[in-house]
């Protein structure tokens, strides 16, 4: 059975948030989509992005081949600061399954737009 990825929008109490399945995506192609997904998020004016990256039992980071690869290289990705310019570390949380990045308010949104998703080179 073929994987079908999906994202989910909804604004809930004023809250504008996004929710991106990262399955199916190598690591690196998953790190450059979430970084593409950050900035396109926070252009478009949302509060936050989650994206779900499952490994929700992984509780150490793997070796090289282990499960859990995207999962830990988000919060690396976090962690390292290169999403500061949209965001807010504080406000953002890894979670079992995802990462939650809070972004940071952003003054002129643009009229909503989202760039084109990479292919995914697995099979879920």
């Amino acid at each position: 059975m073929k994987y079908r990825p999906w994202c989910r929008t909804s604004k809930v109490n004023g809250v504008r948030q996004r929710v991106e399945d990262l399955h199916g995506f190598d690591t690196r192609t998953a790190v450059q989509f979430a970084l593409a997904r950050v900035w396109d998020a926070y252009q478009n004016g949302y509060d936050s992005i989650e994206f779900v990256h499952g490994a929700a039992n992984v509780q150490e980071r793997p070796g090289a081949e282990g499960r859990g690869q995207i999962k830990w290289a988000l919060r690396e990705l976090l962690d390292s600061g290169r999403l500061d310019a949209w965001c807010d570390r504080r406000d953002s949380w890894p979670r079992a399954a995802s990462l939650v990045v809070a972004l940071r308010k952003n003054p002129r949104p643009r009229p909503e737009t989202w760039s084109a998703g990479p292919a995914r080179s697995r099979a879920r």
